[in-house]
């Protein structure tokens, strides 16, 4: 078996260390423009880090750590093996890597949708997990994480479902357009109320 530096094999592919190293920086870049500081002594930090590159996957950018269901949601056991391996660069962001404005806008998304809270992510992104890389109803995705979720109240399977609805499922031109239209409906309704008293 190579050793990391020479190249590593996954799920039936073969990446070469240059590319296992750009792909580190990337997430690194990531972390840093989320303002998420590793410390791979917490459980929590080492959640939020699997479940942001999760989302980050699932939304369509390709960091070369691809997530498999686990009791804790989606997770990577490449990634694990980097954050323990390069523990001080994720700590320490070092990167020379750049996001590009599109993945600038996904990680702005991200830390305003979820605010980096390891709950909201750990639901949002087994939800996201069910219902894109699963391609399961939405239905059967929100059952999906109360099996594997019991621990959870309905308030925080609500808030972290939304979340994840928010994040995947961007509103199109159109649908702004009619969600408009119907809020303009009700704004003049409640401005004709005010008129009245």
């Amino acid at each position: 078996m190579p050793g990391r530096g020479q190249g590593h094999g996954c799920a039936g592919f073969y990446i070469a260390g240059d590319e296992m190293t750009q792909r580190r920086k990337k997430v690194i870049a990531f972390f840093k423009e989320l303002g998420f500081r590793m410390d791979i002594s917490r459980f929590d930090n080492r959640l939020i880090a699997q479940k942001i590159v999760c989302l980050l996957e699932l939304r369509g950018i390709d960091l070369g750590y691809p997530c498999s269901i686990y009791v804790r949601g989606p997770y990577s056991p490449d990634l694990t093996q980097d954050l323990y391996e390069y523990t001080s660069e994720f700590e320490q962001f070092a990167t020379v890597s750049r996001l590009s404005g599109p993945e600038q806008e996904i990680a702005g998304d991200l830390g305003r949708i979820f605010g980096l809270k390891p709950i909201l992510l750990e639901v949002g992104a087994t939800y996201g997990y069910y219902a894109l890389q699963r391609n399961v109803d939405p239905l059967e995705a929100l059952r999906q994480v109360r099996r594997l979720k019991p621990f959870y109240s309905e308030a925080q399977f609500a808030l972290g479902i939304s979340k994840a609805k928010e994040f995947f499922f961007r509103p199109t031109e159109k649908d702004l357009l009619e969600l408009k239209k119907e809020t303009g409906i009700w704004q003049r309704a409640s401005l004709k109320s005010l008129e009245h008293r």
